[in-house]
């Protein structure tokens, strides 16, 4: 009889992930529990010699052609240091495909937190190269530029440094700064038209109530208002009683029918196209829907997330309020998740977005210069841009404010 064990490795990831390597077997799991089934675990991804099986969630939010593939699908692992997030990332890069247009596509695994590039590397290269040899594929590692040059073993490959993002200050964003005196809002975050909640599966950027209610009633006066300069501009043409004088009267009254109709529309179209934005923990995703019809418009998995950005006019300060430490202030803020590739979707748009700012003389300096820079809630203390913070520490990403 064989008494003879084997030991499984696990190793822990960013976003509650897992990676667990058994002999044969390397999978991943969604280590966020279910407190009523402590013992059920999502299985993301398991890989054999042979096979890459993927949970249906995860294939479509990795935009996969197929749940499972052939361990000669992958033409390499790649694990690697990302400079303009400061931390590790694990991934297949999938050999071109007639139905990728032949061209070569990455399926981010894991990532790890951000900070010093010692701390995660062994375990990011530990996993990277255990899931390499078990379905007899190259490693490739991409290691940060201040550590010493990785050791190639049979399995890997060197690579040639990839291009980083490269924001307008070379200091990476900190996720959060030490110098922050302002403590985080609580949620929910109200944030004009927008309410950032928790809920069970991550965080919810939604439209509020009264924003829908609000556009619903000014559709319905603009329409009333289109009716009544029709019937008074084309009415008192027909109607047979004397003509209104000056004769260019009725046709204003149609004119501004027609620009009342104009702004109907935009206001209609604006709430048809209204998003709702998840950040789902569970799946590893930030998609949006729409807000009255659940259709996907957009998703970009947690792994592909780059930074957060945060664009803005320059603050105007009130100046009969004017206080150094407390300056109320006003500005118009755009909200952007940005991806590896350097695609933007937006998040919101913000209209005169209220604040105070604790220091207003260095920051009503800084304004003048121009770029991206970290992004600081002792000098804009909104909740727009405490609503970005939390996504950003949330996403484990980066924070940039770039001043229009």
């Amino acid at each position: 009889m064989d008494d003879s064990t084997h030991t499984i490795t696990t190793i822990h990831a960013a976003h509650d992930l897992t990676i667990e390597i058994d002999e044969g077997r390397w999978r991943l799991y969604n280590g966020a529990q279910d407190p009523a089934q402590p013992d059920a675990r999502l299985t993301l991804l398991e890989a054999t010699a042979q096979h890459i099986v993927c949970a249906a969630a995860f294939a479509r939010a990795r935009q996969l052609s197929a749940p499972q593939f052939a361990s000669t699908d992958v033409a390499r692992v790649v694990v690697g240091w990302a400079p303009e997030s400061r931390n590790w990332h694990l991934g297949l890069l999938l050999a071109a495909r007639p139905e990728s247009g032949y061209r070569m596509r990455w399926c981010g695994l894991a990532s790890w937190p951000s900070g010093d590039e010692r701390t995660y590397m062994e375990e990011a290269q530990q996993a990277g190269r255990a899931l390499a040899h078990l379905i007899g594929r190259p490693l490739h590692v991409i290691p940060a530029p201040s550590t010493s040059p990785v050791t190639i073993t049979g399995d890997t490959q060197p690579v040639q440094a990839t291009t980083p993002l490269k924001p307008l200050q070379p200091t990476p964003a900190p996720l959060a700064s030490a110098d922050e005196t302002v403590p985080l809002h609580r949620l929910p975050l109200v944030v004009g038209a927008w309410r950032l909640e928790r809920t069970e599966h991550g965080l919810l950027w939604r439209h509020r109530t009264a924003w829908v209610l609000s556009t619903v009633g000014k559709i319905i006066v603009l329409v009333v208002l289109v009716g009544l300069y029709l019937v008074l501009g084309i009415g008192t043409q027909t109607s047979g009683i004397a003509p209104v004088k000056p004769m260019w009267l009725p046709w204003l009254g149609i004119v501004v029918a027609f620009w009342l109709f104009y702004n109907a529309w935009r206001n209609l179209r604006t709430l048809l196209e209204a998003q709702d934005v998840l950040a789902d923990v569970e799946a590893g995703v930030v998609r949006a829907v729409g807000h009255f019809f659940p259709r996907e418009r957009w998703l970009v998995p947690f792994d592909a997330v780059a930074y957060i950005l945060l664009s803005q006019t320059p603050a105007q300060a009130s100046w009969w309020l004017h206080k150094d430490d407390r300056t109320p202030i006003t500005q118009d803020v755009w909200l952007h998740l940005a991806d590896q590739d350097d695609r933007f979707y937006e998040l919101a748009a913000i209209e005169q977005m209220e604040g105070v700012c604790h220091r207003w003389r260095e920051v009503k300096a800084q304004q003048k210069i121009g770029g991206r820079r970290p992004l600081y809630l002792r000098d804009y203390d909104t909740p727009a841009h405490h609503a970005a913070r939390v996504l950003a520490e949330t996403l484990n990403v980066p924070l940039w404010l770039d001043i229009r």
